[in-house]
């Protein structure tokens, strides 16, 4: 949780659901404040005395027709986007990890299976060397078999070169992540299984999903920005009082006033502005939902059937390993030709990586069905 917290995405996402509260406590305040006015002139009379005369006003714009309570709704419903943008950022980003993760542990897995087919190789390379000597077979024999111990040596350095570069990639995307202190995948995750029919997690997935609340909360701003403008097609009323001190104190007068702006085409064209910003927020709203469904179905599909490839080719490596454990036999005890043994191995070398790839693949597809159901890794919405 600390190395999601703290990356970039995240961060950013955070300072984001700051920005929506004090935007919130602003449009609470309202913008408009408190004015002071003060005037001091010189009066002069003809043939007659001066006077010092001074004036001062206090006044204020005020929010009429529940103009107040939709800018608190307004700021409200800011926050409440900007916690869901949030968690979305914090659910792309456990997303990220989980692909970066096993892209690391499919290139790690497969260096291992390489490299004990390297030790294969040299058990073929010995037994061919052993016959050689002992006058059973052709010196091409062990020729043949010291080029192919020294090509699985090769792929097993290549793998392990893919291998530290998917590390680096890990630890730089993420900092900070304690590679040695963990196990190779999350707990609960290590397994071909997904229990529970495939539509309950896509009803999972579509029930409680970021960008769907996320676009339903931003077409709640944009239905709420289409209101205030509408409000806004009657103008603020601007109400003051003020004090005057008029023929050097003779006369002093107190009263109140009020001015109120005349709307014209401006906070027409504002309204009818708001109002296309709202139906294009509700399409995007219904577009977000068809495209969360679509991938929701198809990242269950794509475990439900990764789950299945996994087992089969488990069950196709074991077979295929056995054959090339007999054919190694087979040829020291020299009842088949190396070529048939090379063979042999080869098919099992690449049913091994194939295996071994769907078996990751099925359990980053099981990963990637919890993680966009929120049963991995979870946000707090709040951003805290």
């Amino acid at each position: 949780y600390t190395t999601l917290f703290r990356s970039p995405q995240v961060q950013g996402a955070r300072a984001g659901v700051a920005v929506a509260q004090a935007r919130g406590q602003r449009l609470a305040a309202g913008t408009y404040e408190w004015n002071l006015k003060a005037a001091a002139q010189r009066r002069n009379e003809t043939a007659g005395p001066q006077y010092d005369e001074s004036e001062f006003a206090l006044e204020r714009s005020v929010r009429w027709g529940n103009k107040a309570q939709t800018d608190r709704d307004l700021g409200d419903a800011g926050v409440a986007a900007g916690q869901l943008a949030y968690a979305d950022a914090w659910h792309e980003t456990v997303r990220s990890l989980v692909k970066a993760w096993y892209d690391w542990q499919r290139e790690r897995s497969a260096t291992r299976v390489l490299a004990q087919q390297s030790a294969l190789a040299q058990e073929q390379l010995q037994i061919a060397v052993r016959r050689v000597k002992a006058g059973d077979a052709p010196r091409m024999d062990q020729l043949m078999a010291q080029a192919e111990h020294d090509r699985a040596l090769a792929a097993q350095q290549q793998s392990r070169g893919r291998e530290l570069v998917q590390l680096q990639e890990l630890q730089k995307r993420f900092p900070g992540l304690a590679i040695e202190a963990v196990a190779e995948v999350p707990a609960g995750v290590d397994s071909l299984n997904l229990p529970d029919d495939p539509q309950v997690w896509v009803q999972r997935i579509v029930g409680d999903n970021h960008e769907v609340e996320l676009s339903e909360a931003e077409f709640k701003m944009a239905r709420l920005q289409s209101d205030r403008a509408r409000l806004d097609s009657r103008p603020d009323p601007l109400l003051g009082v003020r004090a005057s001190r008029e023929r050097g104190g003779q006369e002093n007068v107190v009263g109140v006033y009020m001015t109120i702006p005349l709307p014209g085409a401006y906070r027409e064209a504002e309204q009818r502005a708001t109002l296309a910003l709202a139906d294009a927020a509700e399409q995007r709203l219904i577009q977000t939902r068809q495209r969360v469904e679509a991938t929701a179905q198809r990242v269950v599909l794509q475990a439900t059937h990764a789950i299945a490839a996994g087992q089969r080719l488990a069950a196709v490596q074991q077979s295929m390993g056995n054959v090339a454990q007999l054919a190694i036999k087979a040829y020291g005890l020299g009842e088949v030709t190396l070529t048939e043994a090379l063979q042999a191995r080869r098919a099992a070398l690449e049913s091994a990586l194939v295996a071994d790839a769907a078996r990751w693949d099925a359990r980053e597809a099981v990963a990637r069905v919890l993680v966009d159901a929120h049963q991995l890794w979870a946000a707090d919405e709040h951003g805290h």
